[in-house]
């Protein structure tokens, strides 16, 4: 499964760039918790970098653990 660049929106106002996993039907599996420094922040919202990887992106998937 491919990872794609997104830009994550956190709870506490910062922003980190992540690769996020892209499955083959499309569906973009959006991580709901992210490290920023030595915290785990909530994701408010995801932005995918690239225009041609948005073209890719069918579904969006809040998931609680980039493992699940």
């Amino acid at each position: 499964m491919p990872k794609i660049p997104c830009e994550l929106t956190l709870g506490n106002g910062g922003d980190v760039i992540v690769m996020v996993q892209l499955d083959d039907d499309g569906t973009l599996r959006i991580p709901r918790h992210a490290t920023y420094g030595s915290f785990q922040e909530g994701v408010l919202h995801c932005r995918v970098m690239r225009p041609e990887d948005q073209a890719r992106v069918r579904h969006e998937l809040w998931i609680e653990s980039p493992n699940n």
